[in-house]
C-alpha cells in the first residue's frame, strides 16, 4: 500500500472518526461527571447552612420561651386512592411548648423563605394543621429570626369525627397539584 505524506498507510486514517468519537465521549462523561460532582458539593453546602440556621432558629425560639419537645417530629396518615389505602407521613422541624400550649414549627431558610400566603407554604402549613392537631402551628423565618403564628379558624369547627376526611382531601389535592406541575 502506498505510504502518504504523512507517513502513514492509506487505512491507518479508517481509525480517526472512532478515534475522534471516543475522544469526545470521554470529553462529555468527564464534563458531566464535574457537573455532577460540584452540584453535589453545593447542596452539602446549602444542606450544612440550612442546618445551622435551623439549629439558631430553635435557639431563637427558646429565648422566646417556647422548649422543644421533639426535633423531626412525624405523624403518620393515609389517603385513598381509588379505594387503595396509600400512607404518608408527615414532619415538622420542631414540637414545642409554651406555657402549657402546644406548638408545631416549620423553618424555612435561604430562598424558601417566603411568605405564608404563598400557596404551597400555606398548603402546607394546613396540612401540619390538620394532623398535628390541637398544635398551634409556626411558621419560622430563620435568616430573620421572625415568627409567624398560623391558624385555620374554621378546622376549629369541624366535628373531629371527620377531621381524617379534610386530611384525605386535601391529600389528594396536593399530589394532583404536584403531578400536574410535573413534581
Amino acid at each position: 500500500m502506498p505510504m502518504n505524506s504523512f507517513g502513514f498507510k492509506g487505512t491507518t486514517w479508517m481509525f480517526l472518526p472512532a478515534l475522534v468519537a471516543l475522544l469526545l465521549g470521554i470529553a462529555v462523561w468527564l464534563t458531566l461527571w464535574v457537573r455532577g460532582l460540584l452540584e453535589r458539593r453545593a447542596f452539602r453546602r446549602l444542606m450544612r447552612r440550612a442546618k445551622s440556621l435551623e439549629r439558631q432558629a430553635l435557639q431563637f425560639l427558646e429565648r422566646q420561651g417556647f422548649r422543644c419537645l421533639q426535633e423531626q417530629a412525624e405523624r403518620e396518615s393515609f389517603f385513598l386512592l381509588n379505594g387503595r389505602r396509600v400512607p404518608f407521613r408527615v414532619r415538622v422541624d420542631y414540637l414545642l411548648k409554651r406555657k402549657g400550649k402546644r406548638y408545631v414549627a416549620e423553618v424555612k431558610t435561604g430562598k424558601q423563605v417566603e411568605n405564608p400566603e404563598n400557596p404551597s407554604i400555606r398548603r402546607q402549613l394546613l396540612e401540619y394543621a390538620l394532623l398535628f392537631a390541637p398544635c398551634t402551628v409556626l411558621f419560622v423565618d430563620g435568616e430573620h429570626e421572625k415568627v409567624y403564628e398560623v391558624s385555620f379558624p374554621w378546622l376549629g369547627s369541624l366535628p373531629r369525627t371527620t377531621g381524617w376526611i379534610w386530611i384525605v382531601c386535601f391529600s389528594v389535592g396536593f399530589l394532583v397539584g404536584r403531578w400536574s406541575r410535573g413534581w
